[in-house]
């Protein structure tokens, strides 16, 4: 099986499972939107712009540094979400964002001390 094709399996069951998620961020009267894909075992989170990027070692390496396709599965996930409306919507206003942010980046730094 090729990497392209390996790659759809894993968008179409990122799907499928619901692990696609579209965050609008409200500031002002205006919204900004991007999309986070959960990892399969729903411990890692990836923000992906559609089209543009996605935060993935996958994305950084085979496809920008080695030129294996396009884009990731995050990617492919997030096109196949938006274009059958897919997706879980979360709204959260730019406070509550940066704070969950901190929070998420914070926990993840507690985690990673006690394990060493």
């Amino acid at each position: 099986m090729s990497a392209k094709n390996m790659r759809e399996n894993r968008a179409i069951k990122a799907v499928l499972e619901k692990r696609v998620k579209c965050v609008k961020v409200k500031i002002g009267t205006s919204e900004i939107k991007f999309f986070i894909v959960e990892s399969s075992n729903k411990e890692k989170m990836y923000v992906v712009l559609p089209g543009l990027y996605c935060s993935c070692p996958d994305f950084l390496f085979s496809v920008r540094f080695r030129e294996q396709g396009e884009k990731c599965y995050h990617m492919m996930a997030v096109e196949i979400a938006v274009k059958e409306k897919r997706y879980v919507e979360i709204e959260i206003d730019k406070e509550n964002l940066l704070d969950r942010i901190i929070y998420t980046f914070l926990g993840r730094l507690e985690t990673l001390s006690k394990a060493r």
